[in-house]
């Protein structure tokens, strides 16, 4: 559901229960202070408001002796209709509460269709997250088909592949032909929101997604390098300078894809950045280059889960401090481990 069209059933649901309240005063109960409430904050922010009151409100009882539950709040939210607008908690409080006073509703059963997992996953361990992550939102939200998936996403020749290669991936998480394009209009966040509330049985999609759910983490990244390029004098006067070195092991979209999946911790020595300096530290580590460098002849193509881990600013010092003898990680684990005994 895109942002227009929710605004335009929240604007629904705002009409509907001024309509519901004016039912209710034409059968002798007047809820003056529910109109003041709409009228203020609108319908949509009450429903939520009441919703996750701990207590039922004065008129909801009001309503219920003269046995007219249907024109209640909870009532109306959990018509058909406004049901994409509140999460599955949310309904189920709803439900809940009504059914406690003997108006029983009908079971709230997810508007998404049925996952059907295939159990193949060769093609779906082929690849690395961050593509499979692409072909799911391409499929879902733009509602490209296997062979553009095939061509535009994993790099194939869709003549040759056929998009086999996508289908599986995309059959393997259960997502058949009626989740093409579902969420078409919708941005990453709704849908990872969405598949979030669905429960376990997307755990696996929501992880991927999540990986291109990174603004957050890019901002910090882009801050941190500018940090050290000023450090180190790659900036002089407003002009930039890039080493090519410096810049290849720098390259933000490897350190973020390295960072998700590594995490935060030195690789070595365990250090957190966060877990000492608070805020200051959040998603903060430095990320090395198992192969050093200085040995490339030219440029190559890394693979951040395999080429790169992090390391605190300690040990990424003492792995590189002399040039001719750059340690491995094993090599410096076990130093760690003798200054230990």
């Amino acid at each position: 559901m895109s942002e227009e069209q929710n605004q335009q059933l929240q604007n629904k649901l705002h009409k509907d229960l001024i309509e519901a309240a004016k039912t209710a005063k034409s059968i002798g109960y007047n809820p003056t202070k529910f109109n003041q409430m709409i009228a203020t904050e609108g319908g949509y922010k009450i429903a939520k408001k009441l919703i996750h009151s701990p207590t039922t409100s004065t008129g909801f009882e009001k309503l219920w002796e003269l046995n007219r539950l249907d024109l209640s709040t909870e009532a109306v939210l959990l018509r058909e209709e406004f049901r994409p607008l509140f999460t599955k908690e949310e309904l189920e409080i709803a439900k809940t509460r009504l059914g406690e006073f003997g108006y029983e509703i009908e079971d709230i059963s997810s508007a998404l269709p049925p996952l059907k997992p295939s159990g193949r996953e060769r093609e779906f361990k082929g690849y690395e997250d961050h593509l499979k992550a692409k072909v799911i939102f391409e499929y879902l939200v733009n509602g490209l088909t296997h062979r553009e998936l095939d061509e535009r996403v994993l790099g194939l020749d869709m003549s040759k592949s056929k998009g086999l290669q996508s289908m599986n991936i995309l059959h393997f998480l259960g997502m058949k032909a009626d989740y093409k394009g579902i969420f078409k209009g919708e941005v990453l966040k709704e849908v990872i929101s969405i598949f979030t509330e669905e429960g376990k049985d997307f755990d696996q999609s929501v992880r991927l997604l999540k990986l291109l759910d990174d603004d957050d983490l890019k901002n910090t990244i882009n801050s941190d390098l500018e940090a050290e390029q000023v450090e180190e004098g790659h900036r002089l006067e407003g002009n930039i300078k890039y080493y090519y070195g410096k810049r290849y092991e720098r390259d933000s979209d490897n350190r973020r894809l390295a960072i998700k999946k590594h995490g935060l911790n030195c690789y070595a020595c365990g250090f957190n950045f966060e877990q000492v300096y608070g805020e200051r530290g959040k998603d903060f580590i430095e990320v090395h280059h198992i192969k050093p460098l200085s040995t490339f002849k030219k440029a190559v193509e890394i693979n951040p889960e395999k080429d790169l881990v992090p390391l605190c600013a300690n040990c990424h010092r003492m792995v590189h401090r002399k040039k001719d003898k750059v340690l491995s990680i094993e090599e410096l684990k076990e130093i760690l481990l003798k200054q230990k005994e």
